[in-house]
This record gives structure tokens, C-alpha cells and sequence, in this order.
């Protein structure tokens, strides 16, 4: 199991660099064309990203908002090999959402700048840190974030991250490192005490690890140093926003054990709650949906 004595001792300066980089890249926000659907009106964004990859985003909120009206505003982030789900996006704006869902690079149509491609992703660049896939991930839902600040619709003291898989194991890093998360929501994550993850698993990027290790045996330290920040077990100390985590016991991807032994460390003065599903392995657990609204609502 994953020892918190092997957190990098420079944790939070990685990050400070990291995200300073990312400041000093333009943000490049590109609108597409607008569309009404119904009750909602949705476009494309294109955007920059960190080492400046470009990247699409999908934004759907509701048809009629009051000029002086402010929404919650909540960032959709996808699994791996996944993509930003324009039906999932448009599922929040009919709640009343205004709604942010992102291809992170290397998938959907963030593929331009940066593509290598599944598997590959999950080990390009996994001997150095500062350009390792994953920390790439991890800052695209922060100019996620930055995106959500700019629309005068979106209330930018309730902005909100749900991730699945993936998608839940970078929104729970990002709610611990990025200030202006007011709660989030993570389904199925991956990345939750990856030492622990790795034994078990029998599917999915884990696999991509395991391959990587057995054909580069000398990495093995440097692909263990890069790991730890990108793992959640090790910002679950840092996570003080309202979090819900949804845990399919029969996940084999994504095994339990690791979800739930990061869920426990995170500080008991945090509002948290553990969802399981127990006959659910890797997918989208029952009433997900609803439950994310509910829990937004409350927080």
C-alpha cells in the first residue's frame, strides 16, 4: 500500500510551477456556433491548454438565463479513452447547470496537438513528470475551470467538478489543489492509491503500467516518482470541498480497495460521503446523475 512518508517532498511546489506555466499560456478560448436544443442552447470551445496542446470543450446550459442571472456552473470530466459527452453535458444544463464537458488531450477531438494514441497515453512521458500525461490531464480541467470563469452566467462561487474514472480520480486531485472548487463528485475513480490499485486490477490503463514496468525494469523509480502526483491517496489529506465517491464493489478496473482507502484519508471535518454499489463493476453507477445534482444542490 502506498505510504504517505513517500509523498514527493515537493508536492506543493510541483504544483505552484505547474500552475504557473499554465498561466502564462494563452487561453485561446475559441467559440463555436450556437444551437438551440430544446430547453437548452449548446456550443463547441476550443481552447489552450498546458504546453500550449489544444483542446475542445462542449458547453450547454439553459435557453433562457436572465441578464442578471448567475447558475451553478459544473465541469464534466471523462474517463480514459473516453470522451466529453455532449448528452451527459446537456443531461446537467436541463437541470440547470450551466455545463463545461472536455475532451482531455489525447482524446475525443483534443487529439490535434497530442496523440498517442490507446494504449500509450497512460505511460507517454511516465519517466518525467513535468510532461507525463496525467499532469497534463489534471491542468486541462483547471483551464476547465478558468473557461467556466469568464461566462457572466456562471456563478464563479459555485462551480462544481464531476469525473468518472479517469475523469474522478483528476477531479479529486484538482478539488485539492485548485481553491475555486465549491464540491465535486467522483465516479468510479481512477488513480485512488495506485501501489495498492495495480496488484489487483485486470483491466484498463493499469494494464499500460504493469507492460511498461516489465519491458523497462531500470524506470522503475522513475515511473514510481512520476506516479505520485498524479495519484488522489495523496492529496486526499488536502481535500476540504464537500465530495461524494462512488464505488462499484465488483470493479475490476478500478478495484475498491484503492477507492476506499484514499476516500479514508481524506480529513473527517470534510463532508464526505461513500456511495456503493455492490453488485457494479467499471460503469456509471445506478442514479449517479441524480445523485451528483442532489449533492451540488446541497453544497
Amino acid at each position: 500500500m502506498a505510504d504517505p512518508s513517500h509523498l514527493p517532498p515537493d508536492l506543493k511546489a510541483f504544483w505552484s510551477q505547474r500552475l504557473s506555466e499554465l498561466k502564462d499560456i494563452k487561453q485561446g478560448f475559441e467559440p463555436g456556433k450556437t444551437v438551440k436544443k430544446g430547453q437548452i442552447v449548446a456550443r463547441d470551445i476550443w481552447f489552450r491548454g498546458y504546453n500550449n496542446v489544444r483542446l475542445h470543450g462542449y458547453l450547454a446550459e439553459p435557453s433562457r438565463i436572465r441578464p442578471d442571472q448567475k447558475l451553478p456552473a459544473v465541469l464534466l470530466l471523462h474517463g480514459y479513452s473516453d470522451y466529453g459527452r455532449p448528452s451527459w453535458a446537456e443531461r446537467y444544463a436541463r437541470m440547470g447547470f450551466v455545463v463545461f464537458a472536455i475532451d482531455a488531450r489525447g482524446h475525443g477531438k483534443s487529439r490535434q496537438d497530442y496523440n498517442p494514441g490507446f494504449p500509450g497515453l497512460m505511460v507517454d512521458n511516465i519517466t518525467d513528470s513535468k510532461n507525463y500525461s496525467l499532469v497534463g490531464v489534471i491542468l486541462d480541467a483547471i483551464r476547465g475551470i478558468d473557461f467556466l470563469e469568464t461566462l457572466p452566467e456562471a456563478d464563479s462561487n459555485r462551480i462544481y467538478v464531476s469525473g468518472s474514472s479517469m475523469g474522478g480520480g483528476s477531479a479529486m486531485i484538482v478539488s485539492a489543489i485548485d481553491t475555486r472548487v465549491r464540491a465535486v463528485a467522483a465516479g468510479v475513480p481512477f488513480l485512488n492509491n495506485i501501489p495498492e490499485s495495480l496488484k489487483t486490477a485486470d483491466g484498463g490503463p493499469y494494464m499500460e503500467v504493469k507492460k511498461y514496468l516489465k519491458e523497462h525494469p531500470q524506470d522503475k523509480e522513475k515511473v514510481w516518482d512520476t506516479l505520485k502526483y498524479v495519484d488522489a491517496y495523496n492529496y486526499a489529506p488536502y481535500i476540504n470541498k464537500p465530495i461524494i465517491v462512488g464505488v462499484g464493489l465488483a470493479d475490476s478496473i478500478c478495484p475498491p480497495e484503492g477507492i476506499k482507502s484514499t476516500f479514508d484519508r481524506i480529513p473527517q471535518d470534510t463532508k464526505k460521503e461513500l456511495y456503493e454499489a455492490p453488485k457494479a463493476g467499471h460503469v456509471v453507477l445506478p442514479n449517479w446523475h441524480e445523485k451528483n445534482k442532489r449533492w451540488f444542490s446541497e453544497n
